[in-house]
């Protein structure tokens, strides 16, 4: 009697913990605190990466090379520096907003649907990833299996909208939302150590299958003290002037230019 307790008890415990059973679905909440647990949350990161970028002008040039450097600070700071053979810039994200700076100039102050792929690399605890899927539109009430490369994932939201999780090592390897009439799918691969520290070194993404970017990480350390000045939204706007946009919509002058090529680049494969 008390060798049966014990086995159906033990496989109760299996049913349970995640990890050892099919069967059991985590809450997104506790879904992705056990992904904050896996992936760590230090004071800040500092990356160095290669991104090409798909020429939206001319398709047949192939891709734009942009070397960048990422500086975040948890919670909710990233700071990016980027130089191509074309501009060179930066942008700020912070908990107050968002401005992006190229060839001295403010050309945006909402992200673009390609700098959505740090969403997930930035909100470093449960409840402010909750959130962001949550502002994403995805629907955080729902989690189920789904297999992606011959791999069993944790899918929150659904697969077409949703933020896919590795099932074995808790790692996210696949971010898709629906963003202006695109779905929009952003993919982390090579997900490697610093101290306790993870990151991926490598990433893509596409715009309705379509491959527009591809990120290569040469490598990334761990910082812990970075000047707050570099983040600093307002000082940005009094020394850099406004790019003025003509357009019906005012919103309209909130969205990267990148955006409006992309409806260029959309029409190639309509």
């Amino acid at each position: 009697m008390l060798k049966r307790f014990q086995s159906a008890f033990f496989i109760l415990i299996c049913i349970l913990i995640p990890g050892t059973g099919e069967g059991f679905v985590p809450q997104a909440p506790h879904l992705l605190h056990l992904v904050i647990e896996k992936i760590r949350k230090p004071v800040g990161i500092e990356a160095y990466q290669t991104k090409k970028v798909l020429n939206y002008e001319d398709v047949t040039k192939g891709f734009n090379t942009i070397e960048e450097k990422l500086i975040y600070v948890f919670p909710g700071r990233l700071r990016s520096q980027m130089i191509s053979d074309i501009a060179t810039g930066f942008s700020i994200e912070t908990e107050s907003g968002f401005i992006k700076v190229m060839g001295e100039r403010i050309i945006a102050t909402a992200k673009s649907s390609i700098d959505l792929y740090t969403d997930i690399l930035l909100y470093r605890d449960h409840e402010s990833m909750l959130a962001q899927l949550d502002h994403a539109g995805i629907d955080t009430q729902n989690v189920s299996f789904h297999r992606y490369n011959n791999k069993i994932c944790y899918v929150i939201g659904t697969p077409d909208a949703g933020l896919w999780i590795e099932k074995d090592s808790f790692f996210p390897i696949k971010y898709v939302i629906q963003k202006s009439g695109w779905k929009v799918e952003f993919f982390y691969d090579d997900w490697r150590k610093v101290s306790r520290t993870w990151y991926p070194m490598a990433g893509s993404i596409f715009l309705d299958d379509q491959l527009v970017a591809t990120i290569n990480v040469k490598y990334f350390e761990l910082k812990a003290q970075v000047s707050g000045s570099m983040f600093d939204l307002d000082h940005v706007k009094s020394i850099y002037p406004e790019n003025k946009l003509d357009v019906a919509d005012p919103d309209e002058s909130q969205v990267d230019e990148l955006d409006r090529s992309i409806e260029d680049f959309k029409k190639l494969y309509e």
